[in-house]
């Protein structure tokens, strides 16, 4: 379950000066070789990772807080590292240099001193590996075709044998990272299969239905009969976010009682012709109306729930389909509803109303466009096994003067992503994208956007791929097998 926020906020801002320090320090690595040795490096950033620890997951299960403990120690590498790694003229080699030997002798001793005091509690090996191995989250952004182009990161990642071990999204990024999830290892030819099935017509359907869980909206968005053959088992049994061989995190926007903008029948009717031709002035009215309705929901953010499937309370369960729905319903445009005989889900789903005082789900962007935050907090909370986590953020629905019809939103959604850049160690911003409106590309145009994908995300791989390979801990040879 994920800490509130202030918790969260605690503890990003006990670690993030470590954390950054230790992200300046392998860019300048990375950047400007060979002015480090690589065993100086790897006594740096242990002293960093031992600097930075809290609670430690132990064998069994258990997790030894060992945060007390360390104080005077976090409380020595704050004084010296940062200044030198994450000055404004950036890395300052010459002190870096000069620290090596002083903070790799502390580290060691620090680390056979909480070898001791922890004793049987806390073996060498699983304090070593929280400071030597970081755990890859992949975070996606919402924002309907311009996310094509994460596809190009999943290959990229996959290449460098980097495997996610969570990955959170938001509306289509959601949807994507529902297709990373369902294989540990990933296969780019699987994807394109399916968007070859895909149409239109197969995933939108205007007609006016029974609205439960969802907004009613213009379109009814049938994603379960679309894509559920593709990620069914043997036994024909759809996965939980729970279930699926890398865990899922789902973003969606609650909507209290009383808090919609307007009358619920108004998003139901907002794309309707009303007899009217459907003229490019009749459209361009159309979606002004709409792009009016979704820039209310976005400013009045602050009155909506944040809504995290996957890492809220008594949603790890959820219908991994259902959550990437929801998180899809864009007001006035998509209506997503559980209206199936589901035991299962209206349990769920009745007991989230309930608990959160909801009225509705609706797309997850109008809140959190990029839940970083959720992933983060879920790895701290114990999620992964370890809290030593790298959190790759993607996004492509930043603002672009090459759209600008969507440049307002875009503008609206990069507030809300701004919330969570804290709790991201490398953004890629995607600025080569598709439109929002390209859903289903053909072939080549989605070609083209994995391509570009790829090209963007190709210059931050030899650093991301450092960071997460395994280090070996002060004295060891080799990195442990792990």
């Amino acid at each position: 379950m994920l800490p509130p926020d202030e918790v969260l906020d605690a503890w990003k801002a006990r670690v993030r000066p470590l954390e950054e320090a230790e992200l300046a320090l392998v860019r300048a690595v990375v950047n400007h070789p060979p002015w480090l040795a690589e065993p100086d490096e790897h006594a740096l950033r242990y002293a960093l990772n031992l600097a930075r620890l809290g609670l430690v997951r132990a064998p069994g299960g258990e997790d030894v807080d060992v945060a007390p403990f360390l104080a005077p120690f976090r409380e020595e590498v704050l004084a010296v590292a940062p200044p030198a790694l994450t000055r404004p003229g950036g890395v300052d080699r010459a002190a870096v240099s000069r620290l090596v030997p002083h903070l790799a002798a502390h580290a060691r001793a620090w680390r056979a001193r909480t070898l001791v005091a922890f004793g049987a509690r806390l073996p060498a090996a699983a304090l070593d590996r929280e400071c030597c191995e970081k755990a890859l989250v992949v975070v996606c952004g919402g924002g309907g075709g311009v996310t094509w182009s994460y596809l190009g990161a999943f290959d990229l990642l996959e290449q460098y044998g980097l495997t996610p071990r969570l990955l959170a999204g938001t509306s289509m990024g959601a949807a994507l990272a529902l297709f990373r999830a369902r294989e540990v290892r990933w296969r780019a030819d699987a994807v394109g299969a399916v968007v070859r099935g895909l149409s239109f017509r197969t995933l939108f359907r205007f007609l006016q239905t029974e609205s439960r869980y969802g907004l009613p909206a213009a379109m009814r968005l049938y994603l379960r009969a679309a894509i559920q053959g593709h990620l069914a088992g043997p036994d024909g049994a759809l996965p939980t976010l729970r279930q699926l061989p890398i865990p899922l995190v789902v973003s969606c926007t609650g909507l209290r009682t009383g808090a919609l903008p307007r009358e619920p029948e108004y998003y139901e009717h907002l794309l309707d012709l009303h007899g009217r031709r459907p003229q490019p002035h009749v459209v361009k009215r159309m979606l002004a109306d709409l792009f009016q309705a979704v820039g209310e929901f976005m400013a009045q953010r602050d009155r909506f729930a944040r809504v995290y499937l996957g890492a809220d309370e008594g949603t790890e369960d959820c219908d991994a389909i259902d959550a990437v729905g929801f998180s899809s319903a864009l007001p006035g445009a998509i209506h997503y509803d559980v209206l199936r005989d589901d035991p299962h889900m209206h349990r769920l789903l009745g007991g989230l109303f309930q608990r959160r005082d909801l009225f509705r789900l609706v797309d997850g962007g109008l809140v959190d466009n990029l839940p970083a935050r959720a992933a983060w907090g879920l790895s701290q909370a114990g999620g992964l096994g370890t809290r030593n986590a790298l959190v790759l953020g993607l996004e492509g629905f930043g603002p672009k003067l090459t759209q600008a019809l969507w440049f307002g939103l875009e503008q609206l959604a990069a507030q809300n992503v701004a919330r969570s850049r804290p709790f991201v160690h490398l953004l890629k911003s995607y600025q080569r994208v598709l439109s929002p409106l390209e859903v289903v590309p053909g072939a080549r145009t989605l070609a083209r956007a994995i391509q570009a994908g790829k090209a963007e995300l190709l210059p931050d791989m030899p650093l991301l791929a450092r960071l997460c390979r395994r280090y070996p801990a002060p004295g060891a040879q080799h990195p442990a097998a792990g």
